[in-house]
């Protein structure tokens, strides 16, 4: 029976070894352990089935060699054991490793490789007296290791199941249920030398191993047979581990979310063929990675300066020849060996380029990384999360800048401006949270929250009664394109019973970007239709002039504090202002000045006929209960 076991593992594991081999198309460090691991089921069936072949009277062994057999078998299964953990940890992506879990680890090795080589002279494994062999005090003690090896593997797949698929995660269960089963089979029958299962118990698992995780085509990107993301990883971890000098850059396309959506399937596929192919030829096979749709990386150990620019021009001859040169530009991140030191470094990279869909400016077709950029990119991710945070929980502020009316020299309204307090980062300010979150597609939902909570304090106070004519609360831009955007709008203003009047809503000069019956201009007027006003913000700046201000229907327009500070400090961009003024006056809007700081200041536009003033020098933002105190006590 035993003899059936030991050779269906031979034979089982010789032929998985072989077409492993045959099959694999990259060397992983999971692809080591598990050639390591199926060598070693070689080897404890071999030994195993010698004792088979003595046992069965098929050949004749000395008991000296039959024990010396007997304790090179128990080191293998003991090796394979850790062999074991190893593996699911490289499968798991566990490759953050502290330095107290590797000196726990050669500890636990040396101890009990002493133990196993000591037991000719200790006994205390296998012991040999008088012609015959019998097992020591401690024969159960690999074991028992082994059931606590096998624990801490079946712990760290729930822990890191995310690094897992829902198969691979069953197959590391199985797998180690498997083992425990053949170990705790050993524990209790403990008198019977002839049925030793381990070694059949470790084939199967290699087989399951073999058709699951270790299957070549999961290192495989879709249809193309280009390597992907979980492969680059691996391949970076290895040439890390063996200390060689290797730089590595990514390729993507500029604005790949517009790309996307304007190209056809058909179209993109076309493209990312003969990008790879190209890559291919450049920087050969095994170096190219695909970490995304058009989006990819790549290894190499020559100058990366000329490698870039060589992918660069290629890229930009291909997008030519397939007509696409107006619409594709090439984008590279480059990150050369002497700028990173980990692997968190290259996986820091690797998030940091999958998130940037568009160039940093212009001009910035080839972007050299190094360590101190991801410094910045801590704190976007950190912001990230505390906006989430904010929105999740409602756990931000609203902000009101009393605006002065010069006409009836009295506040009659105020400005509603968000401000976001994080438990971890404390105080974040609206020119750092609002890109992150414009970018992340979060504007959409906080708007609304914001516009939410400034009705729910002007119905709360009845702010009307304390002087306010009106309310100014920011739209953005990605807020202003939803389909539904103004029903939901309507339908808050009425939930509070506030005058549509009311409300006056500010936007950006994004909104010049947009034709007359986008989506956008399709709410305005259903809004102004409703009885809300509005406020183009940012006026003076490169897409807010005055030509495109005509046909915008607002009621308030709102210079940019640069123009109202460019005014003080030349006189030429002072009559240019108050020529403006003057033109926005006369279309019967209302004109008001930001930024307004200082009395010098104000004394320079004082003449300019602005009707309302904005800025420090009046009120700096105060939070909903000083501008309440702030109204009731002006009125008293």
């Amino acid at each position: 029976m035993s003899l059936c076991f030991d050779l269906t593992a031979l034979l089982v594991s010789v032929i998985m070894l072989f077409t492993y081999y045959l099959r694999r198309n990259i060397f992983m460090k999971s692809g080591y352990y598990y050639s390591l691991y199926l060598g070693l089921v070689i080897l404890l069936s071999i030994s195993e089935l010698l004792l088979d072949f003595a046992g069965e009277g098929i050949m004749t062994m000395s008991i000296g060699w039959w024990y010396i057999i007997k304790i090179v078998g128990m080191f293998i299964a003991y090796f394979l054991t850790y062999i074991v953990l190893r593996y699911f940890m490289a499968v798991m992506s566990f490759r953050r490793i502290g330095r107290t879990f590797n000196i726990v680890v050669i500890v636990y090795i040396l101890i009990m490789s002493s133990l196993i080589f000591t037991s000719p002279f200790t006994g205390w494994l296998i012991k040999l007296e008088d012609g015959v062999i019998s097992r020591g005090s401690l024969y159960l003690l690999p074991y028992y290791v082994g059931l606590f090896t096998f624990s801490i593997v079946l712990i760290a797949a729930f822990l890191f199941k995310d690094n897992l698929s829902k198969s691979g995660l069953i197959v590391v269960v199985l797998s180690v249920l498997i083992l425990v089963a053949a170990g705790a089979w050993t524990i209790i029958y403990t008198d019977d030398l002839n049925i030793k299962l381990f070694a059949y118990a470790y084939m199967i698992v290699g087989m399951l191993l073999y058709t699951t995780l270790q299957d070549p085509y999961l290192y495989y990107y879709k249809y193309n047979l280009c390597f992907n993301e979980r492969c680059f990883l691996d391949s970076v971890d290895n040439k890390l581990s063996e200390g060689k000098k290797f730089s590595v850059f990514f390729l993507g396309i500029d604005n790949m979310g517009l790309v996307v959506e304007a190209l056809p399937e058909t179209k993109r596929t076309e493209l990312e063929n003969r990008i790879i192919s190209m890559l291919h030829e450049v920087c050969k096979k095994k170096n190219v990675f695909i970490i995304d749709e058009l989006s990819f990386a790549i290894i190499t150990t020559q100058d990366v300066r000329e490698v870039v620019v060589r992918v660069s021009n290629q890229v930009d001859k291909i997008c030519f020849d397939l007509d696409m040169k107006k619409s594709l530009a090439p984008i590279i991140y480059a990150f050369r060996y002497d700028a990173f030191y980990s692997f968190d470094h290259i996986y820091k990279a690797l998030s940091f380029v999958k998130d940037k869909k568009d160039r940093e400016n212009e001009n910035d077709t080839i972007v050299f990384l190094n360590t101190s950029r991801f410094d910045y990119y801590d704190r976007e991710l950190k912001v990230y999360s505390a906006v989430m945070r904010a929105i999740k929980n409602e756990s931000f502020s609203v902000y009101f800048q009393p605006i002065f009316n010069s006409d009836n020299s009295d506040f009659v309204s105020a400005e509603a401006l968000l401000r976001i307090e994080d438990k971890e980062l404390g105080l974040i300010y609206p020119s750092e949270f609002i890109p992150v979150a414009e970018k992340n597609g979060l504007m959409g939902k906080l708007g609304e929250l914001v516009f939410n909570r400034v009705c729910s304090i002007a119905s709360k106070y009845n702010l009307h009664s304390l002087g306010m004519d009106f309310i100014d609360i920011n739209i953005s831009y990605m807020q202003c394109i939803q389909s539904d955007m103004a029903d939901k709008l309507i339908n808050i203003t009425g939930k509070y019973h506030l005058s549509p009047g009311f409300i006056n809503l500010e936007i950006t000069d994004k909104a010049f970007q947009v034709d007359d019956n986008s989506t956008m201009m399709m709410n305005i007027k259903k809004l102004m239709d409703f009885g809300m006003t509005f406020t183009i913000d940012n006026f003076g700046t490169a897409a807010a002039d005055a030509q495109k201000i005509v046909r915008f229907p607002v009621r308030y327009v709102k210079f940019d504090r640069s123009v109202i500070w460019n005014s003080l400090l030349n006189d030429k961009c002072k009559i240019v202002t108050g020529n403006m003024v003057r033109m926005i006056r006369d279309l019967n809007l209302k004109a008001v000045a930001c930024g307004i700081e200082t009395d010098n200041l104000l004394g320079v536009i004082s003449d300019m006929e602005f009707s309302f003033y904005q800025g420090y020098y009046f009120s700096k933002p105060i939070p909903e209960d000083e501008f309440v105190y702030f109204l009731t006590s002006r009125l008293s």
